[in-house]
């Protein structure tokens, strides 16, 4: 039950995560009009908003592999 509540979760961020991150979310950091690109730690924004998305679906992996894939699937000697 754990595993499959879980794996409906991840699976639904991952899914958000690769729509927000090219999609619909530059207009949500750069409203049409705006003529100098914001940046955060010196790195164009629109750039440090796809890196945020590929950390959530980066982190999504690592839960899924520590959390759902057995280690017995694995080895399938």
């Amino acid at each position: 039950m754990f595993k499959t509540r879980l794996s409906k979760i991840l699976a639904a961020i991952f899914i958000f995560s690769t729509i927000m991150g090219p999609g619909p979310g530059l207009y949500l950091i750069m409203p049409e009009g705006d003529e100098s690109p914001a940046s955060v730690f010196g790195i164009p924004i629109l750039y440090a908003w796809v890196v945020l998305w590929f950390f959530v679906q980066a982190g999504v992996i690592l839960v899924a592999y520590f959390k759902l894939w057995s280690k017995q699937e694995n080895s399938s000697e």
